[in-house]
């Protein structure tokens, strides 16, 4: 039996359906949108980051703030604002992140097993623009 050559090229180029490792709601809130050092943050990424370190570093959480398994050290909060822009992206959410209000959020870290790839950032009402699948 032949395989084509064009077959086996598409085969290697199609990326992998990605899992979804975990998920949390993330209540974010002005104080995520300054670091530690009082500067404050105006990328969607670092937002994350710092709500992530707010919960875990500092342990300050908001009301519908969750605990995820997976950003609980430094080096791993370090990749958030990547994996943020390697992920889709919500309509409106980074408007209303970068505008610093009150808001529910979901977010799925998606990737295999060993390793995150991408994250997604949805509104945390419970209609999912985008899955990890």
């Amino acid at each position: 039996m032949k395989i084509s050559a064009a077959i086996i090229a598409a085969l290697l180029t199609t990326p992998a359906m990605a899992d979804e490792i975990t998920s949390y709601y993330a209540a974010l809130n002005y104080a995520d949108s300054y670091n530690s050092r009082g500067e404050q943050l105006y990328e969607v990424g670092a937002i994350l980051q710092q709500d992530r370190a707010n919960v875990h570093r500092f342990g300050v959480m908001q009301e519908g703030d969750e605990i995820d398994g997976l950003f609980g050290n430094a080096e791993m909060r370090a990749q958030i604002p990547t994996l943020y822009e390697n992920g889709p992206k919500v309509a409106g959410v980074a408007t209303w992140l970068e505008g610093g209000g009150d808001m529910l959020f979901y977010v799925s870290v998606c990737g295999t097993k060993s390793r995150a790839e991408y994250l997604i950032v949805n509104f945390g009402d419970g209609d999912l623009a985008y899955t990890c699948d």
